[in-house]
């Protein structure tokens, strides 16, 4: 199992934002790994991303320090819970 995230700038880059997140996906499922940590797009403005699962969903966690840094510690919260639960280490917790 793999988690992945990525920084970016979804302005000044918006036409290759968190392009590396999906060129990171695709060697890594190559070689056999299931990716867990997709995150929804929604709340970002940006033209297009290799990043992308799919339509509404980033292969990872996005950060954008530059144009979002108040958002950056919930969504890190919120991912590594996401993905706490998806590789469900929330049992090995008790």
């Amino acid at each position: 199992l793999v988690a992945i995230f990525g920084c970016g700038d979804q302005e000044d880059y918006a036409e290759y934002f968190l392009d590396a997140m999906g060129m990171i996906n695709d060697i890594v499922t190559e070689r056999g790994a299931i990716v867990v940590g997709h995150w929804p797009t929604d709340s970002y403005d940006f033209e297009a991303s290799k990043g992308m699962a799919d339509d509404k969903h980033f292969v990872g966690l996005g950060i954008d320090e530059d144009r979002q840094p108040e958002l950056t510690e919930q969504r890190v919260k919120q991912w590594c819970a996401q993905v706490y639960d998806e590789m469900c280490l929330s049992e090995l917790a008790d």
